[in-house]
């Protein structure tokens, strides 16, 4: 991409070989670029007028100024001076040019060197308006295609996870029997003990023996922390924003030359109505596992609401028996 004139507001410095006067509209423009310098010349050789310039950015925006500019005509001599506002970190810079006929030749040299040319040609301030309306348009084209560039990813990202999801909740799922078993192995261990601790006669051995029941109830509730941690944190939450995830889209890719019509580059519509696609394949995938699989989570958790009654209920009986 060409740089902006130095335009950015630089001392300018041309040379013009004409002796007629250079008052009117000059114009440059390029494929990312469009400048307008607006010159007044007055019979004592001053000059003045305005240098507008937009600027087309990588990521789509438009950028547009405006910088005063001054000078002097003698003979076939001109100096500009284009006061650069916010850009005062380029001043200084030197500038020299031609003019031929209806045209401006200007040669920009910016801090490290590197020459560039810079043609200005008579036209008037609606071409200039016209060019700026070019650049916004390419603009939004580049705008599009980065965002349908960045849909693609999170598509990808999106089926990527659900993916994953789905063999870690169906792997979890397989293992509900343990749960269920290691619940009744706990309870089933407690309920031996309050036995044992009823036909204890000695008060000492049956303390030890509650306590012990005790502890069977912090086994128990490190089982609960363990379901918490797979069945909401590392399946519920995660699988609900995939959910949430899905239900955001309309389920429309639309199609890739529709989106070529609206100035989105080949490569970014044909990744989005790919990658979309996919993603919607993935939902209907998706779908009916993420319902029974919270299915089995609101069982599990039954399971686990269950388990940690009977254990007080057992706790509670070896404390009467205190």
């Amino acid at each position: 991409m060409r740089s902006r004139f130095a335009l950015a507001a630089i001392l300018l410095t041309a040379s013009l070989c004409s002796a007629s006067r250079i008052s009117g509209t000059y114009l440059g423009h390029g494929a990312n670029f469009a400048e307008m310098l607006q010159l007044t010349e007055t019979n004592d050789g001053q000059i003045s007028g305005v240098l507008s310039w937009a600027e087309l950015r990588s990521d789509g925006r438009v950028t547009s100024e405006q910088a005063p500019v001054s000078g002097a005509v003698d003979a076939d001599q001109v100096t500009l001076n284009i006061r650069p506002g916010l850009l005062s970190f380029l001043i200084g810079k030197t500038v020299a040019g031609k003019v031929k006929g209806n045209t401006i030749h200007l040669q920009t040299v910016d801090s490290n060197g590197n020459a560039a040319s810079h043609v200005f040609s008579r036209g008037t301030a609606a071409d200039f308006t016209a060019y700026t309306q070019q650049l916004k348009t390419k603009g939004a084209g580049i705008e599009l295609s980065n965002e349908l560039t960045e849909g693609a990813k999170r598509f990808r990202q999106t089926v990527q996870d659900a993916e994953q999801w789905i063999a870690d909740a169906e792997s979890h799922a397989q293992r509900i029997p343990v749960v269920k078993a290691r619940y009744q192995e706990i309870e089933t261990k407690m309920q031996s003990l309050v036995d044992r601790q009823r036909n204890t006669p000695d008060s000492v051995s049956r303390s030890q023996i509650s306590v012990t029941i005790n502890q069977g109830d912090v086994t128990g509730e490190q089982v609960d922390i363990e379901v918490d941690q797979v069945w909401d944190i590392n399946i519920g939450n995660p699988g609900s924003r995939l959910n949430a995830e899905f239900g955001k889209w309309n389920a429309k890719c639309g199609d890739a030359s529709e989106l070529e019509q609206r100035r989105a580059s080949a490569e970014s519509a044909k990744a989005w109505e790919s990658a979309c696609k996919e993603a919607l394949a993935e939902w209907g995938k998706f779908a009916p596992i993420f319902q029974k699989i919270m299915e089995q989570r609101a069982e599990v958790k039954s399971i686990e609401s269950s388990a940690q009654a009977r254990r007080k209920e057992i706790v509670a009986d070896s404390n009467r028996m205190q």
